[in-house]
């Protein structure tokens, strides 16, 4: 009897487990959906007024965030375990599409870059990483709609929302894959949603300063790793 309970109560708590781990996808889509949201607009905001000024703004802004982002996580102890670091690459696209927009190389290096912290764990790492995956999964309409507005120019500039080209799904799924690895317990998945809130509404007050926007009470930096 009483070891009839223990695997019942094994079984339930695997289960519960297994639930927390392949639910983190739609779990973080979920509880950073009005943060995400607010990111897209931009692309949306983009496809209102295509022109190669906005194009090359869109990608400067990315470039500023991107760049600093993947060179911090690409010292962070493990994290190589858990995410291909092919992913963190996404840097080097940005500065070869920008120069195609008629940016020069000391222009781009005296671009406003966002401050990002010391990683020192892979669960705030890979939260952190969750703003860039996520942003790729609207590449694709950007694309064929840049494509079709400036061909000539998104010819020779869109190595970045190309990164997945034809394998967006399946670099998804293989994110998702990553977060697992990254996530075996409750407080794990806590710990990665909390990263990601912190890492997008960082992302805004950084944009919102360089558009001018007063900063709105937001996470402070000091919150990464709390659940």
């Amino acid at each position: 009897m009483i070891r009839r309970l223990w695997v019942e109560n094994l079984g339930i708590r695997f289960a519960r487990l297994r639930g927390f781990v392949t639910g983190l996808l739609d779990r973080l889509t979920d509880e950073t959906r009005g943060l995400h949201k607010e990111i897209e607009s931009e692309g949306e905001g983009l496809l209102r007024a295509i022109s190669v000024p906005a194009y090359r703004r869109y990608l400067s802004r990315w470039y500023g965030f991107v760049s600093p982002l993947e060179r911090a996580l690409g010292v962070v102890p493990g994290l190589p375990r858990v995410i291909d670091p092919r992913r963190l690459r996404k840097h080097q696209l940005l500065g070869h599409d920008l120069p195609a927009l008629h940016l020069k190389q000391p222009d781009i290096d005296a671009l406003p870059t966002c401050s990002v912290p010391v990683f020192i764990d892979v669960r705030d790492g890979i939260g952190w990483a969750w703003v860039v995956e996520r942003a790729t999964l609207d590449h694709p309409n950007l694309f064929r709609r840049l494509a079709n507005a400036i061909p000539g120019d998104i010819a020779f500039a869109s190595t970045y929302l190309k990164c997945y080209a034809g394998a967006v799904g399946e670099m998804w799924r293989s994110f998702g894959q990553s977060l697992e690895a990254a996530s075996t317990s409750v407080a794990d998945s806590d710990r990665i949603v909390n990263a990601a809130r912190v890492a997008y509404r960082h992302f805004r007050r950084w944009r919102h300063s360089l558009d001018g926007i007063s900063p709105s009470h937001a996470e402070p930096l000091a919150s990464i790793g709390s659940p």
